[in-house]
């Protein structure tokens, strides 16, 4: 007798469930990350959606309570002085720098400013063209003032003149007085669409405002990195900000169950990781990976719940948390599917239906 593919699957469905019936919880692997550089809000979406995931998604206080958020980096009045030919940095009142914590013994031509890093007390060279925090000389006395604006290392230099005495002169005896713990605002991916607040990758009623900060400041939102506590802001204004990465992969290819669950073992990582098609708790991590699928190019997204010997499972051995599955599912619907416009519930689908599909890596 001739056996077709679907016949075929069922005995292969049945091995690897037997393998991989081991209990395992979550599969979702997602993490804050701290950026340093200082861009507009849309610019830091763009940043995060290339390098990372996106602005990061906050569900609840303790996805930031051990976040550690309060190094920054700072200008300070050091600029490199060019004389025949030759380069130096130079205090302004003409003391050489020497023996100063550098992040690194050699900086690039063109870095002629310097920004110090509060978390390493190391100082950079960089170009004076980028954006960052300041502090100001307030009398010439080493007392110093932090700025949490963001501005340029001319820019600074004209704000801390304009409103106290100068650019701050950093000896390195007076280095653990400059440069201290400050609050400050980084970007997070809420915000204002109409007068309703919502979050860059969806599906989260997280806020927790600073006191008087649900107004009209502007219509992009940042975090205190002492507080934890939300601001809104301008959007155009700069800020370093915070990226959320994971190990999902939303594939945008119309495949059926078969197929998606296939495709997703082609996927290498950079570690080596193999992929699987996504099996999911709910909760929490319902909600972000539904925060993937709304992004899909179809209104369903394959996910790797399969119907068979008279069991929903999950393909590699997950808990199965959702008790409203059907026990006896139409005949042929034997897979399941989220649906983007129906609140995220899991559906019951035809295997052959072609949909996009959600794999995730696993170590």
């Amino acid at each position: 007798m001739m056996m077709t593919k679907s016949s075929l699957l069922v005995p292969f469905l049945l091995v690897l469930l037997a393998c991989s019936m081991s209990g395992l919880g979550s599969v979702l692997v997602k993490s804050l990350v701290p950026i340093q550089n200082h861009y507009t809000w849309r610019e830091a979406r763009t940043f995060c959606k290339s390098s990372y995931t996106d602005l990061a998604i906050i569900y609840n206080q303790s996805d930031v309570e051990t976040l550690k958020l309060n190094n920054y980096h700072a200008w300070f009045r050091l600029r490199k002085q060019f004389t025949h030919n030759y380069s130096y940095w130079i205090w302004p009142n003409e003391e050489h720098f020497h023996f100063y914590p550098w992040a690194t013994k050699k900086t690039k031509p063109n870095n002629t400013c310097v920004y110090v890093s509060y978390e390493e007390r190391r100082f950079y060279g960089t170009g004076c063209e980028k954006y960052y925090f300041f502090i100001c000389d307030k009398d010439g006395n080493h007392k110093y003032i932090f700025i949490n604006q963001s501005k340029t290392w001319s820019d600074a230099q004209q704000y801390c003149r304009k409103l106290y005495n100068d650019l701050a002169i950093i000896k390195y005896n007076y280095l653990d007085s400059a440069v201290n713990e400050q609050d400050f605002p980084l970007w997070t991916g809420l915000y204002r669409d109409g007068t309703t607040w919502k979050w860059s990758t969806g599906l989260s009623d997280y806020t927790n405002w600073a006191p008087n900060q649900e107004g009209d400041n502007g219509d992009c939102v940042a975090i205190y990195s002492l507080k934890k506590t939300l601001t809104t802001q301008n959007c155009s204004d700069r800020y370093p900000f915070i990226c959320v990465k994971d190990n999902l992969v939303l594939v945008k290819k119309n495949k059926t169950w078969k197929e998606a669950l296939e495709y997703c073992k082609t996927f290498t990582s950079r570690n080596n990781n193999s992929y699987q098609l996504v099996s999911v708790q709910p909760g929490e991590e319902h909600n972000y990976v539904m925060s993937k699928v709304t992004e899909a190019d179809t209104d369903e997204v394959w996910t790797g719940l399969r119907f068979l010997a008279g069991n929903w499972f999950w393909i590699n051995g997950a808990d199965m948390m959702f008790s409203d599955l059907p026990t006896r599912p139409v005949p042929w619907q034997h897979c399941g599917a989220f649906s983007k416009n129906n609140t995220g519930t899991l559906e019951t689908r035809d295997c052959l239906d072609i949909k996009n599909f959600l794999c995730y890596s696993t170590p």
